[in-house]
């Protein structure tokens, strides 16, 4: 899968948990929204610094009580702005993608609670490992026909076939 058809797919299923979804899926749509949100960074660092230069301004060498009414507030809104409207925008979808990237290695969505505590490492972690093969509980195995060659067959293992029984005899 490549950069955009992963960037597309992702977006299409904007806030779908089910599933699952490619490695390849995953991180191309990781760096896409991350060349996206770069600039917007930018800007958002470039506000930053306006707004600190006017409030070193105010503050002056700290011996005196600021007047935080001579602040000039707007550069650093306009900034947290900046920044935070496409971070929203690109909320869902990645928690999505990622929930469905661990569904391919038969984890649940809910490592994604660790995010909540600070510990969201752990599933992007998770989502460096290759998914199961077969098919689990989340869907068939995406990469079923790319297995092949590479000493996985590319259906489940079954028991072995029985000898058809003898002919009758008369």
């Amino acid at each position: 899968m490549g950069m955009g058809e992963a960037f597309a797919t992702c977006m299409r299923k904007y806030a779908d948990f089910t599933g699952r979804a490619r490695r390849s899926e995953y991180w191309w749509f990781y760096l896409v929204q991350f060349l996206i949100q770069l600039p917007f960074s930018i800007v958002f660092t470039v506000f930053y610094m306006i707004w600190l230069a006017s409030f070193m301004d105010v503050v002056g060498d700290g011996n005196s009580d600021p007047d935080w009414g001579a602040v000039n507030w707007s550069p650093l809104v306009i900034g947290w702005l900046v920044i935070l409207l496409p971070a929203l925008v690109f909320l869902l979808p990645n928690l999505a993608a990622m929930a469905r990237r661990l569904h391919d290695m038969g984890q649940s969505g809910h490592w994604l609670w660790l995010t909540l505590v600070g510990f969201g490492i752990v599933p992007l972690i998770m989502c460096i490992m290759d998914g199961q093969a077969f098919e689990n509980r989340w869907g068939p195995d995406p990469k079923a026909g790319e297995r092949v060659g590479w000493g996985q067959r590319a259906v489940p293992p079954t028991a072995p076939p029985t000898a058809p029984p003898p002919p009758p005899t008369a």
